[in-house]
């Protein structure tokens, strides 16, 4: 009994709730959105992702690899000698030396392709 008045009630609630914010959505005052990186990124896609990379991903994936490197090693102090405890450290230094250096490797290639970009006449990459 409780199944059949459930479905048509929230159904009912959705579309209000969904018609009353495309109505409100009509009298809102629009204004532009602020730029977050504020200074060296231009109004194109490339410099807003290019700000993103360098401003936010790059810091971040920095302080995780610091921390993977010290986790893998506390793994090699914990270990003790256990063999396959040895073989989990040593999986975990492995995984975070190619992680650090697909991070840094990315961001190598992201400037070549910047810096040859430039050189065959397109914008600056800044």
């Amino acid at each position: 009994m409780k199944n059949k008045f459930l479905a048509p009630l929230l159904s009912f609630l959705i579309i209000f709730l969904l018609g009353t914010t495309l109505v409100n959505a009509q009298f809102v005052e629009h204004k532009p959105i602020p730029n977050p990186f504020k200074e060296g990124v231009g109004n194109s896609l490339f410099s807003l992702m290019k700000a993103v990379v360098d401003k936010i991903v790059l810091p971040i994936g920095g302080v995780v690899a610091v921390l993977s490197f010290i986790y893998s090693g506390f793994l090699y102090v914990m270990a003790q000698g256990n063999e396959t405890k040895l073989a989990t450290a040593h999986k975990s230094l492995l995984y975070t030396a190619i992680g650090t250096a697909v991070l840094l490797g990315s961001w190598v290639l992201a400037n070549v392709v910047c810096n040859t970009i430039h050189q065959l006449g397109g914008p600056i990459c800044q």
